[in-house]
């Protein structure tokens, strides 16, 4: 990368004149996908094969959809044809026209908020790297992109950046000894106070009803055992079942018998935990709108949807998510172990008291190898001490009609 920046459209055009074949880029700024890095080329709305790291894995990475984008730019002759190999596999969704949209601020904001795509991609990263079955090499090789990625995002990246300021601001690179812009706010301002730790506030992730039950397994008596976990209480009015208000949960329970213990209930999930829960739903053939709703927003949906008023946190728990339905920590035989190794306590629910003991036993949960092959993650519990109505009538049988008896058989009565 010549004197911090080197165009690489001149050869991809050259390039592509004497292959042709490989001209398959017809991808939209306005569909570009957020993960990608500024520069000239981009993946916007491309197939979802994962196919483009055959030729070009110094280059391209995958979304949790399957679809490519390019994490690190060409910087010479030799990389720029491995990346336009591996956007032909693309089908159209990629672009080349970057530098007709990247600004000099839009490098600098999007810099800014790299934090969100290293969230991602580590907590993703993680996931496929537990994956196994036939496919195993193939999701390992993708946790590797994530692991390349994260690991320019802390080194070269920053140089690159700097170099691509300059060729936006003047179109050409920077000559030996010039000064090349900084990502960050000019030097002669006072730099702000250091912030505190960004710890992600609660999301809400759906309302569900559910019956409180006595549990004497697992290790430890419940005398109520309450959780989002789909196979160890049972939930109103069907296993699994999520809603997106308070009100579409108690229409649905409405019509049906429901036990005088049954509540509502919303689960709340950390946001720096949501990346890793999507990317398990969205790796299951199962689908789940509502929990998808609420925690895979778009970046411009507005703000994220508060739990409803009255409602009172209960206390947390550790979850994951597994070919379509959520499992506890407790149905994972991680009780007597975590009591040892972590000294954790649980309540007659069954919860964990903060979210301090739930993050540190997801870790822990997620560093062993005798789970499902999930993301652990912590999660927080709101009840609404309502009981819930229903106007189920019961259908009694009227009493049959009795037959009547001749009145010389009642002679003999």
């Amino acid at each position: 990368m010549p004197d911090g920046y080197w165009d690489p459209l001149p050869t991809a055009r050259h390039l592509l004149v004497e292959n042709p074949h490989l001209d398959q880029f017809g991808g939209l700024w306005r569909e570009r996908n957020w993960r990608n890095v500024p520069g000239p080329f981009y993946g916007a709305d491309t197939d979802t094969m994962e196919m483009g790291r055959l030729d070009a894995p110094f280059h391209i990475a995958y979304d949790d959809d399957g679809r490519e984008f390019v994490y690190r730019q060409p910087t010479d002759p030799v990389q720029t044809f491995d990346l336009l190999s591996g956007c032909f596999f693309g089908h159209g969704g990629f672009a080349m026209d970057g530098d007709d949209h990247w600004t000099v601020p839009g490098v600098r904001e999007w810099w800014h908020g790299r934090g969100r795509v290293r969230e991602w991609a580590v907590t993703a990263s993680d996931h496929l790297a537990r994956a196994s079955g036939e496919y195993r090499k193939h999701y390992q090789d993708s946790a590797q992109g994530l692991r390349d990625y994260i690991a320019y995002l802390d080194g070269g990246l920053e140089k690159y950046l700097r170099g691509y300021l300059f060729w936006l601001a003047e179109r050409r690179p920077p000559r030996r000894g010039e000064a090349r812009p900084e990502l960050g706010p000019p030097r002669h301002r006072t730099p702000p106070a250091p912030a505190a730790p960004v710890v992600g506030d609660p999301l809400l992730a759906g309302y569900f009803v559910a019956v409180p039950e006595a549990l004497t397994g697992l290790g430890l008596p419940l005398e109520r055992l309450t959780t989002a976990c789909d196979c160890l209480i049972d939930r109103l009015p069907d296993d699994g079942c999520w809603f997106d208000t308070p009100q579409e949960a108690l229409a649905a329970c409405a019509t049906i018998q429901v036990p005088a213990e049954a509540r509502l209930y919303a689960l709340l999930i950390p946001a720096e935990h949501a990346a890793g829960f999507v990317a398990d739903i969205r790796a299951s053939v199962v689908d789940e709108p509502v929990l998808l709703a609420h925690l895979d927003r778009p970046a411009d949906a507005g703000p994220a949807p508060e739990p409803a008023a009255d409602g009172h946190e209960i206390g947390w728990e550790v979850l994951g998510y597994d070919d379509g339905a959520l499992h506890s920590w407790l149905c994972n035989d991680l009780h007597q172990d975590a009591v040892r190794d972590l000294g954790v306590t649980t309540d007659d629910r069954g919860l964990l008291p903060s979210r301090e003991p739930a993050e540190r036993l997801a870790a822990w949960a997620n560093a062993r190898d005798d789970t499902k092959p999930v993301t652990w993650f912590p999660a927080t519990l709101i009840e609404w001490d309502t009981p819930i109505e229903s106007h189920f009538v019961p259908i009694v049988p009227e009493p049959p009609v009795p037959t009547p008896v001749p009145w010389w058989e009642r002679l003999f009565l």
